[in-house]
């Protein structure tokens, strides 16, 4: 097998493009790292458009690579420059985003984060929102890019498997709520007890920045403000545990309708 020694190599090259959040969007595709994550976002209708191998790796134990043992070898510290991290996995896949995935469809339930910065946030916020049921995420301009390497590991796959709606503003998200009948509550200090809102039926939850909270236009355009009820002392939850405690006690309300 021919491995790639040179960093101007064209095919890596533009897979290089896919580190950034630019050349995820320009192109509809990403790299996923490891056989467990491949696997799920081949399962989930993304298209494998080409995989890169640590050639360093190979060398050492060809078994371990099984169905990928025929991928693009890379020079060992081209393909950690490639992966980015500090102990990568061995094999990294360039996927192609399905137009399926990208969100057209009829919504009921939706999470909404408002310029949500940490991508392990947003992907543990994605992660639970597929586990809780939810339709989608929709993203408000400055979150995180939710297919970034951070928060598709931190997703655990559920990227792949859930409609993320990316760039939206807040009016655009409002909008999409109301034409989709849906009512808007927002995450906000001194808004009413979480467990004295009735979350059942079309709902969207919108979470706002770690730091600042929601922006003023959701504010204005929420049904309802909620707040989770907190012992004395607890200034507040991390947005990715409070996102997944409102959207559990949205479906348990829901009880079987969801």
């Amino acid at each position: 097998m021919k491995t790639v020694t040179s960093k101007d190599n064209p095919v890596l090259k533009a897979a290089r493009k896919l580190r950034t959040r630019k050349g995820r969007e320009e192109s509809g595709a990403l790299l996923v790292a490891g056989q467990k994550l491949i696997r799920e976002a081949e399962s989930a209708g993304f298209a494998v458009e080409r995989v890169f191998i640590n050639a360093g790796a190979l060398e050492r134990d060809e078994a371990a690579f099984g169905e990928y043992a025929k991928g693009i070898a890379l020079e060992e510290k081209l393909f950690r420059d490639l992966a980015g991290t500090v102990t990568p996995q061995p094999y990294l896949a360039v996927v192609k985003r399905p137009e399926t995935q990208k969100g057209a469809k009829r919504f009921r339930r939706a999470l909404v984060l408002d310029r949500v910065g940490d991508p392990g946030n947003v992907g543990a916020m994605v992660r639970s929102a597929h586990a809780a049921g939810m339709d989608g995420v929709w993203c408000v301009k400055g979150t995180a890019d939710a297919f970034s390497d951070k928060a598709v590991r931190a997703s655990a796959g559920a990227v792949f498997r859930l409609p993320v709606l990316e760039g939206l503003s807040a009016e655009e998200c409002a909008d999409l709520a109301k034409g989709h009948g849906m009512r808007l509550f927002v995450c906000s200090r001194g808004g009413m007890d979480l467990y004295d809102a009735r979350l059942d039926g079309r709902v969207a939850i919108v979470i706002g920045n770690e730091g600042e909270g929601p922006q003023e236009t959701f504010l204005e355009a929420a049904h309802e403000d909620i707040w989770i009820p907190m012992s004395a002392g607890a200034e507040s939850l991390n947005a990715a545990a409070a996102a997944a405690v409102v959207m559990y006690e949205m479906r348990r309300q829901c009880g079987k309708d969801f």
